[in-house]
């Protein structure tokens, strides 16, 4: 019995290795990768300059940007209305400041007509993660903006989230590096494939049935809840929350000088969050962390208006963990207002 077992181990041994072998030769041609290869992603040519075509054509006093939560968060002709000052808002839901950094960095700062100011509007810890939304589908996004050598964005988002043994295998194992087109293919074949030759269904009609069923109305709303704060988590972590080792491994210290160096003034402003806990009461370590913020951005002449602990936001005013209500969309563009007046006169 022994005998026979260790044969059926040296068995899967040799399948394991002739599978290998197999994909070391069949995946770089596969794919078009060579081998060894830089760890991380690989970014194309093309840079997106949709933002530096809106710049020329509205010429605003203030851009804002932000994810979802500024999209439901802050009606930007409202602002516009409060302020005196022209609003153009980059609200890109899943964004996160990997991607405001390349927006910044490959569009704002290079238009010819420059804002007066470019606000950031973030949650928590967003600012120093520069890990944080960088991966699967919001890669594809990035790399719309980002030129195809980016040393600061790969060494920020990427590698300095991985560890030795993952670098190595991105390297020299092509079955490990080449995993996410793998996974795209296998999916797409269970996608579209199946549909097509089950129900004629082409890819146009499997995606729009997707959506159909797919969307955040068809939730259960104590679910998406949870899913929501599930993700948040990421950002209150003992690593994320932690300034000072953040600070300048993340991109914040890159935004401040690019902004500095075209006479933008740049201003952050932090949302209030359902995630942890509720009322005025912050997580464990945000305390600290946003103290270390504030004491940071003062440092380098950036705005910072803090609406995180704010009394008028109460639970009524989220629609789930993060997003706004209409009214509190209305509620946070007058206090918001009410901020930039001060500052920007």
């Amino acid at each position: 019995m022994e005998h026979l077992t260790g044969r059926t181990f040296l068995r899967y041994l040799s399948l394991l290795a002739l599978m290998i072998v197999i994909s070391w030769v069949a995946i770089p041609r596969l794919f078009n990768l060579a081998f060894p290869r830089q760890p991380g992603p690989k970014f194309d040519r093309q840079v997106r300059t949709s933002y530096i075509k809106v710049l020329e054509k509205d010429k605003p006093d203030i851009v804002i940007m932000g994810d979802s939560t500024m999209r439901y968060g802050v009606d930007p002709e409202l602002l516009s209305e409060l302020t005196d000052k022209k609003v153009t808002s980059i609200d890109v839901p899943g964004s996160a400041s990997a991607f405001w950094y390349l927006v910044i960095k490959n569009n704002l700062v290079l238009a010819k007509h420059h804002p007066e100011a470019i606000i950031i509007v973030f949650r928590e810890t967003m600012l120093t993660a520069p890990g944080y939304r960088v991966q699967g589908g919001y890669l594809v996004r990035m790399d719309e903006y980002a030129a195809q050598q980016e040393p600061v964005l790969l060494e920020r988002a990427y590698l300095n989230q991985m560890g030795t043994v993952e670098k190595l295998a991105e390297q020299y194992f092509p079955l490990y590096s080449a995993r996410s087109q793998i996974r795209k293919d296998i999916e797409s074949q269970i996608r579209y494939t199946v549909p097509d030759w089950l129900f004629d269904c082409d890819q146009q009609c499997t995606e729009d049935n997707i959506s159909s069923v797919f969307t955040t109305q068809n939730l259960e709303p104590g679910q998406l809840r949870d899913a929501v704060a599930s993700a948040e988590r990421y950002l209150y972590t003992s690593t994320q929350v932690d300034f000072e080792h953040q600070v300048n491994r993340s991109f914040l210290p890159e935004m401040i000088r690019l902004t500095k160096e075209q006479g933008i003034q740049l201003i952050v402003i932090r949302m209030k969050s359902e995630t942890k806990g509720s009322g005025n009461s912050d997580p464990s370590g945000i305390r600290q962390y946003i103290a270390d913020l504030a004491g940071y951005l003062d440092e380098n002449d950036v705005v910072f208006l803090d609406y995180g602990r704010d009394p008028r936001f109460g639970g009524e005013y989220f629609k789930d963990a993060i997003h706004l209500t209409t009214q509190g969309e209305v509620l946070f563009t007058h206090a918001i207002a009410e901020g930039l007046n001060e500052v920007l006169k």
